[in-house]
C-alpha cells in the first residue's frame, strides 16, 4: 500500500475479473453420432417440403417423419422407459395415428391428425426421457410438453458446438464457425429481402428474376437440398439433445382446500332451470308430429338443421363448467345434487341434438361431418358419465380415465373409414328412392378425399362418371409423389383411365 500527495493510503487498483467461462454441454460418444443421426432427419425434412404438392395435405410422408423421429430418439438414447407401459401404449397410438396417413386419404382428418400427431408425440417423448413435470396423467400436462417441443430446437444449439469442437479440435473449428454462422443467416435475410424489393419494383423484379433464373441453372435441386439440411441440422440436433438432457423434479401435490360453493350452486340452479324451461318448450316440436311445426311455418328440414351444433356446444360447456365447480369448491350435498341434475338435463340435450341430425340425414343423407358429429356426441354421453362420478367421488381422477378413451375413441373414428360408411349408406338410400343421385357424389366435389369412392364406383353413370375419372386423376397425382401417397389414393387412381 502507498501513499498519495495528501498523505491519505492508496489502495492499489484491482484489475477486473475476467467473466466466468460458459460451462461446456455434455458431449460424449453419443453426441457425435447425433450429429449424422440429426443431419439424416433433417434431409428428410427438407426432401419432405420440397416434394410436397400443397395442394393436398400430406400422406405416406408424415408416416416416413414419425418413423425417422423414433429411429433417431432410440437410436440416440436407447430405448430405456419403454418397460412402463404407458409409454408403449402410448408408442402404439402414435404408430397407429401416423399410419392413418398412409392408409387413408380423408383431408379433414389428415388436417386435425396432424395437430393430434404433434402433441401426441411431445406427450410420448418427454414421458419416455423424464423431462416432464406433471405426470401424463393430469391435463396440465398437456400445454407443458407442447412448450418443451416448441422451444427444444433452440435451446441446445450450443450442445452441437461444443460437439463440432470436440470432434474437430478446438482453434480451427471455432475460426470457422462463425463464417458458417454468418452464411446460415445472410442467405435466408437476402432471400427475404430480395423478394420484397422485387415486389416494390418492377424493374429491379426483371433484373433480380434474370439473375435468379441464371443461379438456377448453376444451382440444382442437390445443393439446395444440402445447403437447407445444414441449416436445419442445429435445429434437430437441438431438440434431440434437449429430450434426452431434460430433468425436472415432479411438481408436489399441494392440499387442495376449495372455496365456498356457494357461487357454483348459484350458477347450477340457474342453468338447471334455463333447460328445463327450454325441453319444456321444444318438446312439443321434438316430439310431436309435424303439424305441429306447419301451423308456426317451419319445415321438418329446416328444424332438424337448426340449432343442431348449439346444443352439441352447450353440452360440452355444461360438462366443463360441472368439473371446474367440483375442483374449486369443497364438496358439498347440493353441489352434487345440481350437478347430477345438470348432467340428466345435458343428456337429454344431446339426445334432442342427435333426433335434428337423425331427421336431417333421412333427408339429406350421410356425410363425412354428420358421422363425425354422431361420434362427437357419443364421446360427450362417455364423459357425461364420467363427470358423474367424478361428482359423486372427489378421488376419481377424471382425466386419468378420459384421456385414454378420447384417444382410443379418435383412432377408431380414424379407422372405422366413416367416409365408406356414409357412401354405402348414401348409395342403399338412392336404390330404395329415398335420396336423389346427388347424395353419392356430393362427397367428392369438395375433394374431401378417396376413401368411399370404391363403394361408390357402381352406382356412378352418365355425368356421374366424370366425377369418378376427375377424382381418379387427383388420385393418380397423389401417388406420383411419396409424400402424398396412400393406400386410399392408390386404389382410387385405378379410375384415372
Amino acid at each position: 500500500m502507498t501513499e498519495s500527495n495528501t498523505g491519505m493510503p492508496q489502495i492499489p487498483a484491482v484489475p477486473p475479473a475476467a467473466p466466468p467461462s460458459r460451462e461446456p454441454w455434455k458431449v460424449g460418444a453419443r453426441e457425435r453420432r447425433l450429429v449424422w443421426l440429426s443431419a439424416a432427419l433433417a434431409f428428410l425434412g427438407v426432401s419432405f417440403l420440397r416434394d410436397w404438392s400443397w395442394r393436398v395435405l400430406p400422406g405416406l410422408g408424415i408416416t416416413l417423419l414419425t418413423a425417422a423421429w423414433y429411429a433417431v430418439l432410440f437410436l440416440y438414447r436407447g430405448t430405456g422407459g419403454m418397460e412402463r407401459r404407458v409409454n408403449r401404449v402410448l408408442m402404439g397410438a402414435a404408430a397407429l395415428l401416423a399410419l392413418t396417413f398412409a392408409v387413408f386419404s380423408n383431408q379433414w382428418l389428415r388436417f386435425w391428425n396432424s395437430g393430434a400427431l404433434v402433441l401426441l408425440v411431445a406427450v410420448h417423448t418427454w414421458e419416455l426421457c423424464g423431462g416432464g413435470r406433471l405426470a401424463w396423467d393430469r391435463a396440465g400436462m398437456l400445454p407443458e410438453r407442447l412448450w418443451l417441443l416448441i422451444k427444444g430446437p433452440f435451446v441446445r444449439c450450443g450442445a452441437l458446438y461444443d460437439t463440432l469442437r470436440a470432434e474437430r479440435g478446438g482453434k480451427g473449428f471455432a475460426r470457422s464457425l462463425p463464417v458458417l454462422i454468418g452464411l446460415a443467416v445472410t442467405l435466408p435475410v437476402l432471400g427475404i429481402v430480395t423478394a420484397v424489393l422485387m415486389d416494390a419494383d418492377a424493374v429491379f423484379a426483371m433484373v433480380a428474376g434474370d439473375v435468379l433464373g441464371k443461379l438456377d441453372v448453376s444451382f440444382s435441386e442437390g445443393p439446395v437440398r444440402l445447403m437447407l439440411t445444414v441449416l436445419l441440422t442445429p435445429f434437430c440436433f437441438s431438440l434431440l439433445y434437449f429430450a434426452a438432457h431434460t430433468e425436472q423434479k415432479p411438481r408436489a401435490e399441494r392440499a387442495w382446500a376449495g372455496r365456498s360453493p356457494l357461487p357454483a350452486v348459484m350458477l347450477l340452479g340457474a342453468l338447471d332451470g334455463l333447460y328445463v324451461l327450454f325441453l319444456a318448450v321444444q318438446s312439443a316440436a321434438l316430439f310431436g308430429d309435424k303439424s305441429y311445426l306447419a301451423r308456426v311455418g317451419i319445415s321438418y328440414a329446416e328444424y332438424a338443421r337448426s340449432g343442431f351444433f348449439q346444443l352439441v356446444g352447450l353440452a360440452g360447456f355444461n360438462g366443463a363448467v360441472i368439473l371446474a365447480a367440483v375442483w374449486l369448491c369443497r364438496e358439498d350435498k347440493r353441489l352434487r345434487v345440481l350437478s347430477t341434475a345438470l348432467v340428466g338435463l345435458t343428456a337429454v340435450l344431446l339426445a334432442s341434438a342427435g333426433w335434428r341430425m337423425t331427421l336431417y340425414v333421412s333427408v339429406y343423407g350421410l356425410s363425412f361431418k354428420r358421422c363425425l358429429t354422431y361420434w362427437g356426441m357419443g364421446m360427450l354421453s362417455v364423459a357425461l358419465a364420467l363427470i358423474v362420478r367424478k361428482v359423486w367421488r372427489r378421488e376419481f381422477r377424471f382425466f386419468r380415465t378420459a384421456a385414454p378413451i378420447a384417444l382410443a375413441g379418435w383412432l377408431l373414428l380414424n379407422y372405422a373409414n366413416i367416409d365408406n360408411i356414409a357412401a354405402r349408406y348414401n348409395a342403399w338410400q338412392v336404390e330404395r328412392g329415398n335420396l336423389s343421385g346427388s347424395a353419392v357424389t356430393a362427397l367428392f366435389y369438395s375433394r374431401q378425399g378417396y376413401d368411399g369412392l370404391s363403394a361408390l364406383a357402381g352406382a356412378m353413370d352418365g355425368p356421374d362418371a366424370e366425377v369418378l375419372r376427375w377424382a381418379g386423376e387427383m388420385a393418380a397425382d397423389d401417388c406420383g409423389r411419396w409424400v402424398t401417397w396412400s393406400v386410399s389414393a392408390a386404389r382410387a387412381a385405378r379410375f384415372s383411365g
